[in-house]
Formats: C-alpha cells, structure tokens, sequence
C-alpha cells in the first residue's frame, strides 16, 4: 500500500472504512499544468511541481492524492476529488473552473499548517458541494439586520465554495470575484467585518481581495510547511 495513503487513512479515519472498494490506478501519475494555470496560480504552480502523486478510486469516485514531505518529515497533503466539468448548473468563475479542470476540488487534507485556509474545511472547491448564497443562515442573517436596523442585503450573486465544520462559509461574488466569509461563530484575527453589514455575519478575509488570492494564500501556508 502506498505509504501517504497509509498516513491519510490515518489522520483522516472517519474518511475510509474497511469496506470501502480501494483502487489505485498509478503511483506515478503527472499533471501537465497549462500556460493559462501557471499564470493565474504561480504559488500553487510551485506547491503541485513538488507534490508525490497518487491516481485512485474510492468506491468508483475518481480522487488524486497530493502529498508532501513537511519540515519533520511528516507526510502531509490533500485529497482532491475529480468530477465531470459541469457536474452542476451553477455558474462558476474562470478561475475556480480552471482550478477544478487542472487539480480537482479538495475533499480531505492531512497533517495540514496551522494555521491555514484548510483548517476544519468540509471541503473547498469541489462543484457538487458549491452553493448559492448563504444556504440556510438567511433566516440568521436577517434576524440580525433587523437587530442593528440594518437593510438585509442579497447574496444571490455569491457562491459558497468552502464550508468548514461550524458552519462557516467561504464564498466569492461571481460578477466581481470578491472573496467574503460568513462567520457566525469565529476566533480569527486576520478578518474584519464588512462594512454595513452585522457582526457574526460577512467578513473581509486580510490580505485577500479575489478567488486567486484566496487560492493563493492557501498554497503559500503549505509551501511555508514542507521541507
């Protein structure tokens, strides 16, 4: 067996049962990366050049492993999962469907920097769990616009690309690609609330303006990690 998929199976025990139907495909499996991905994820360019990468199926779900070598010699990495361009009506931006097309969304991560975008995520990226808007927190939302006598705004031209465990979501304006976090609950300190809106709701993330600087400061916490 593969050793990164031995230390994934590991610290992400809830992912993989004994019953689940394994099959990896190639242990030396490589990703050209396009002019067009270069250029728009030079950072993340780096991180993918030095990752070791694993071809699997899990129950017929096609994923990728990339896993690296951090500063303690710890495998560490995510697991991406690979669908269908278009796997759902939503409209996305060329650079999240250029991300999907060239690496796959990602489902899991292990032994990941901390701190670091990853931190608690269900998932981030992958098309099938995107949405539109704030999903089930409008209700929330408004409750808390009426609280602070403020007018509710609408969200429908945003779409939630992250969720982490909480709750949280992660999203970006489709016509602007401005990056937003929804935050009912949170300790961050690089976050400051959105102008006009209630607190413990939309947050400006510190130093990340659009989807590819978010993507980007994702791949620099793991460049920053590993050996």
């Amino acid at each position: 067996m593969n050793r990164d998929l031995e230390v994934f199976k590991k610290e992400v025990s809830w992912f993989i049962s004994q019953e689940d139907n394994i099959i990896i495909h190639n242990d030396n499996h490589v990703i050209e990366l396009s002019y067009l991905f270069k250029k728009t994820f030079p950072l993340l360019t780096r991180l993918i050049s030095k990752a070791r990468l694993l071809n699997l199926t899990i129950n017929t779900q096609p994923y990728i492993l990339f896993s690296w070598t951090d500063k303690e010699g710890n495998s560490c990495g995510w697991l991406n999962k690979i669908e269908p361009t278009n796997s759902s009506k939503l409209h996305l931006i060329e650079e999240h469907r250029l991300l999907l097309n060239t690496i796959g969304g990602i489902q899991e991560s292990y032994n990941q920097p901390c701190p670091s975008l990853n931190n608690n995520q269900n998932f981030m990226f992958i098309e099938s769990e995107c949405s539109i808007g704030i999903d089930t927190w409008d209700e929330y939302y408004i409750e808390l616009c009426v609280d602070d006598n403020i007018e509710p705004s609408n969200w429908n031209d945003c779409l939630c690309f992250a969720v982490e465990a909480n709750g949280n979501l992660t999203l970006y304006n489709t016509k602007s690609k401005e990056v937003l976090l929804f935050a009912h609950d949170h300790c961050f300190e690089d976050v400051v609330c959105l102008e006009g809106q209630p607190e413990y709701t939309f947050y400006k993330i510190e130093n990340i303006d659009n989807f590819t600087d978010y993507v980007e400061s994702l791949a620099d916490s793991w460049l920053a990690r590993l050996n």
